[in-house]
């Protein structure tokens, strides 16, 4: 028996293929063994003897033995890892060094909230941090391919389960911190802590030194350390212009122009050189490389531009959404904003939320988001307790609210609709419904 494959994920089973199977709470894949079997699995990971005659490996831990076996099977270790965390611009900034590393040659793995890519097929992502063997899959299979690198996303959650047990990372790269997951960590402070692993295990920390946190990660550092931003001394920026057509940095003096824009991008984009950087390549070629990197899809993405403007992005915590709204606050005749708050999460910061929008915007169009289990009466109820000044239009059919936000845009006005970003459902009660903001959008303008 000669296994080239692990997986828990029905849609990677062939021959050849190790399944393992999960029995959580929100995951349960024991219905999918006999057609994994008929795909081709030689292999069961399972935690109890099932009725197949195929061989099986009846462990208590089915994670842990899928581990050890991917750690066998896959030369994931090959690859040089940059991780990054942080608040926002994690994906904004994993796509930009994704991007120029193609440019430069060196396509790169690439584990995220949008997607997963192990150089054989891309794929929309169900976690942002995977199970920790299937991201020795992800890399052991681009390794395969010939890569060099991974970029990787890693989620405080992902820090406290484990799953970068046992990588090395050569650049961690601390984008901001704002408030989130405080619902799962239970404090602010244990937020934070949780985001300190990832500079345990990094070989090069690079930390943005205007985030009012930077200290704390300084110190959290076990390798060389490096800072970044206004006032980063390693790598320092500063704006050379600013514009809804994107931004132009300068940093240590080679200037990268990028379609994405906002301030805050300016960090992602310094994020991005400084961790090319560190990982070797020259000054001018990196800043030719990201002139050319695309953002992701659903972070500042322009949908439209007109008589008015169009964007949608993911922002779905305070911070979030007030980086985003302040920068297009000064470019637009008015601000329409649609958004919602997810179901079944932290509910205090929901209406901070709606503080955060108050502060930037004319409009607000308050809709649902993904209200999961939860009635999305209640949520929007608890995000409008935030507003003071501002009187919100209630419209709890999010298309219906796209729609009307559109209806009323007129000529110099911006329209952005925050929330889902990438996503292509709306989940509720249990499904995942077909939705896509930005389709909603081509769909109403005609496009």
């Amino acid at each position: 028996m000669e296994v080239r494959e692990v997986t828990h994920l029905l849609d990677d089973v062939g021959e050849g293929t190790a399944f393992v199977v999960i029995r959580g709470r929100t995951f349960d894949n024991l219905k999918d063994v006999p057609e994994a079997i008929r795909r081709g699995a030689v292999l069961l990971i399972t935690p109890e003897r099932l009725p197949y005659d195929v061989p099986q490996m009846v462990v208590e831990d089915t994670r842990r033995a899928a581990l050890e076996l991917a750690d066998r099977v896959y030369p994931w270790r090959r690859i040089r890892l940059v991780g990054i965390t942080g608040t926002n611009g994690k994906t904004t900034t994993s796509f930009l060094i994704r991007g120029a590393l193609r440019e430069l040659g060196y396509p790169p793995a690439l584990i995220g909230t949008v997607v997963w890519d192990d150089l054989h097929s891309e794929r929309e992502a169900k976690l942002t941090t995977p199970e920790a063997f299937y991201v020795r899959r992800i890399l052991g299979r681009a390794a395969r391919k010939g890569a060099k690198f991974g970029v990787m996303e890693v989620s405080s959650i992902g820090l406290v389960q484990g799953r970068v047990e046992g990588l090395e990372f050569e650049v961690g790269v601390l984008t901001n911190i704002g408030w989130d997951h405080i619902d799962y960590h239970g404090s602010f402070e244990e937020y934070v802590r949780a985001k300190t692993l990832l500079f345990r295990v990094s070989r090069k920390a690079l930390i943005n030194a205007d985030d009012p946190h930077a200290d704390t990660f300084l110190s959290s550092a076990t390798g060389e350390v490096f800072t970044y931003g206004k006032e980063g001394e390693d790598f320092r920026f500063r704006i050379v212009s600013e514009s809804l057509s994107g931004v132009e940095v300068e940093v240590n003096g080679y200037r990268v122009r990028s379609p994405l824009p906002g301030s805050f991008n300016a960090y992602n984009l310094t994020a991005a050189f400084s961790t090319l950087v560190l990982l070797g390549f020259p000054e001018k070629d990196v800043a030719e490389a990201l002139g050319k990197a695309e953002g992701p899809p659903g972070r500042m993405q322009r949908v439209f531009s007109g008589p008015f403007h169009v964007f949608v992005d993911y922002a779905h915590t305070p911070d979030a959404i007030d980086r985003v709204l302040r920068v297009l606050r000064p470019h637009a005749r008015r601000l329409i904003v649609v958004f919602g708050a997810g179901g079944n999460r932290d509910r205090g910061k929901r209406p901070m939320m709606a503080e955060a929008v108050e502060r930037w915007a004319d409009v607000a169009v308050l809709t649902s988001d993904n209200p999961r289990w939860e009635e999305p009466e209640r949520i929007i109820e608890d995000v409008a307790s935030g507003f003071k000044r501002l009187v919100p239009l209630r419209i709890t059919d999010r298309r219906e609210a796209i729609a009307r936000a559109l209806k009323m845009a007129g000529e110099g006005d911006a329209v952005v609709i925050l929330g889902k970003g990438h996503e292509r459902y709306q989940e509720i009660k249990g499904n995942r419904y077909p939705f896509d903001d930005s389709e909603v959008v081509r769909e109403v303008l005609g496009l």
